[in-house]
C-alpha cells in the first residue's frame, strides 16, 4: 500500500509515535512518501524557529520515504476541486495522493473534501 503523510502527523513531537506506526507498515511492505508541498511546509517551520530539521531527515532516510513532485496534471487537479483560498495546499496534497492512488495519513478532517473518506487516516 501507498501511504502519504501530511504535515499535520509530521510534528517533532509526533515522529517518535508516528515512526512505530511507520514501522510496523514498512515492515510489511508498504510505501511512505511526502508531498513536495508538506516537506516545504515541515523545512519552513524548522526554519522559522531555527531549529536544525536533523530528525525529520533521518526519519525520511531511515524509512526510505520518498518527497514526491508536483505535476501540472497536480496544479490542473487540485484546481478543478475549487478550494477555498486556505484549502489550496491541500489540494495540491490531496491531488499527489491520488496521482500514486495512495492512503494520507492526517490530523486534518479537511482532506474529507477533496479525498474519499476510505483514502484519508485520521490521527487526533
Amino acid at each position: 500500500m501507498r501511504i502519504f503523510l501530511d504535515t499535520s502527523v509530521l510534528s517533532e513531537g509526533n515522529l517518535q509515535r508516528l515512526s512505530e506506526l511507520v514501522l510496523q507498515r514498512y515492515v510489511k511492505g508498504d510505501q511512505f512518501f511526502i508531498c513536495l508541498v508538506s516537506h516545504f511546509q515541515i523545512e519552513w517551520g524548522y526554519s522559522m524557529i531555527d531549529v536544525s530539521s536533523h530528525k525529520y531527515r533521518e526519519f525520511l532516510r531511515g524509512f526510505r520515504i520518498e518527497v514526491t513532485p508536483l505535476t501540472k496534471s497536480d496544479a490542473e487537479q487540485a484546481a478543478n476541486m475549487k478550494p477555498s483560498e486556505p484549502d489550496i495546499l491541500d489540494a495540491l496534497i490531496a491531488s499527489s495522493v491520488k496521482r500514486y492512488d495512495a492512503s494520507l495519513w492526517t490530523a486534518d478532517r479537511d482532506f474529507l473534501k477533496f479525498l474519499p473518506k476510505s483514502k484519508v487516516q485520521i490521527f487526533l
